[in-house]
């Protein structure tokens, strides 16, 4: 079953290219790619039938729609399973849920005017703030964690191995612009080292990188969970370090990003959606098993996987300033790294659509 799970990822995958350490094509390169950063899963066609039948009992309940995008991952375990369980019926809301395999995709189908909102990693929206889209807000929070550092069996074990390897030829994989390239460059930054130290490879997604560590065609890489997972199962392989070391104790990961135009009209609709999400995730946390019970049906991913993975990236509905302060120390990384000149976090984020957090 593993197996197949793997498979499902590598048929969506595309050839990574090893490139230089230069950030030319930057920002608008990176909204142009179809690259996919998620912790991408396999939608089953019994998931398809379950949030069907949820969406008729909405249709049922409200005419109230609202259209959201949101990638195959494990942080929107929450969002699934407040569908599953029929809860956005029950506070008068009809949700259309739109899969996109890949976060450009996801924003701009979002800038395009066909979602109301997305669940996509926050690095997305910021880039696509700077280059241009200045209506994008950030309104509040979706995935927890589960950002990874990871290394192969046989190369390092533990970050001061890492570090120690700088100058010494250690092969290093990531993407560009992306919550996955800050857990590597941020491990380093923090260590006082930096690219020019290790052998890099920037690919076009994440499961080009999963496939090269298992073939051994890289050392360490950045992957998200529950994709991390798989391949820490499949290589032997070892976390080294995660988003939470890097821009945590709380580091977001997903968030949710509307538009200012939808908001000034639909800001009840909005702060209901986000009290509907932040039930879910209270059920969540309050009942493990009975929420992985509902959701492995619908990711198809084996039991023991999915277990791992959802308690590594764990359902965050609300920032608060914790995840606030994360981001805004995120966003100083990729000014590191030349992509921004100025820490734009406080433009994008609005959070008082945010339900009181009682």
């Amino acid at each position: 079953m593993k197996r197949d799970l793997l498979n499902w990822f590598r048929s969506h995958d595309v050839v990574f290219s090893k490139t230089d350490d230069s950030h030319d094509h930057g920002r608008r390169d990176f909204l142009r790619t179809g690259c996919s950063c998620c912790s991408a899963l396999a939608m089953t066609p019994v998931a398809a039938t379950m949030l069907a039948a949820a969406s008729r009992a909405e249709a049922a309940a409200s005419s109230k729609l609202l259209k959201v995008g949101h990638l195959p991952a494990g942080c929107v375990s929450h969002l699934l399973l407040a569908k599953k369980r029929g809860m956005f019926a029950k506070a008068g809301l009809k949700v259309d849920l739109i899969q996109f395999n890949g976060p450009a995709d996801n924003i701009r189908a979002l800038i395009a005017g066909e979602l109301h909102m997305m669940h996509n990693p926050w690095t997305t929206t910021m880039a696509a703030y700077a280059e241009g889209s200045k209506d994008l807000r950030i309104i509040g929070g979706s995935g927890l964690a589960g950002i990874e550092l990871v290394a192969r069996k046989g190369s390092v074990t533990n970050v001061k191995e890492f570090i120690g390897k700088a100058g010494k030829k250690l092969r290093v994989g990531t993407l560009r612009l992306d919550t996955l390239e800050l857990v590597g460059y941020g491990v380093m930054s923090q260590n006082g080292v930096s690219y020019k130290d290790y052998e890099m490879t920037f690919f076009p997604s994440m499961v080009g990188m999963g496939e090269a560590l298992i073939n051994g065609s890289v050392d360490v890489c950045t992957l998200a969970q529950p994709y991390a997972e798989m391949v820490v199962k499949e290589a032997g392989g070892i976390y080294l370090a995660n988003s939470n070391d890097v821009w945590g104790p709380e580091a977001p990961d997903c968030v949710i990003t509307s538009t200012d135009g939808f908001l000034k009209k639909n800001s009840a609709m909005a702060t209901q959606y986000m009290a509907v999400l932040r039930e879910a995730a209270k059920s969540f946390y309050s009942d493990f098993d009975a929420a992985l019970d509902d959701l492995q049906p619908l990711y198809g991913a084996p039991r023991e996987i999915l277990a791992i993975a959802l308690k590594r990236q764990s359902p965050d509905p609300l920032l608060n300033a914790a995840g606030v302060s994360g981001i805004r120390k995120g966003v100083k990384y990729l000014i590191e790294l030349g992509y921004f000149k100025n820490n734009i976090a406080d433009d994008v984020l609005n959070l008082r659509y945010q339900p009181a957090d009682v």
